[in-house]
């Protein structure tokens, strides 16, 4: 069983480096789903389009895999953070 806890984040328009949390959603999410957004393929086309994509990785029930996955729209207005939990 995996977790997904979205949090969508927007630009703070009086600081350059900080963001306002817009909304957190949280939801169960199978193995497929989460092979299919953490894949390499996924991120290399994120990134061709200009967007941001950094993953942290770390030792879980399965093993070492991505457990946290931040996303930068290419214009640096909004990010997304998905962070995985595995049971």
């Amino acid at each position: 069983m995996i977790t997904l806890t979205k949090t969508n984040l927007y630009k703070n328009p009086n600081t350059k480096t900080t963001y306002i949390q817009e909304e957190q959603t949280s939801e169960e999410i199978t193995a497929q789903e989460y092979r299919n957004i953490t894949s390499a393929d996924t991120l290399k086309f994120f990134r061709r389009l200009g967007g941001t994509e950094s993953a942290q990785y770390s030792y879980t029930c399965d093993g070492y895999t991505i457990t946290f996955l931040t996303s930068t729209s290419p214009d640096k207005q909004k990010k997304t953070i998905r962070e995985f939990s595995f049971s």
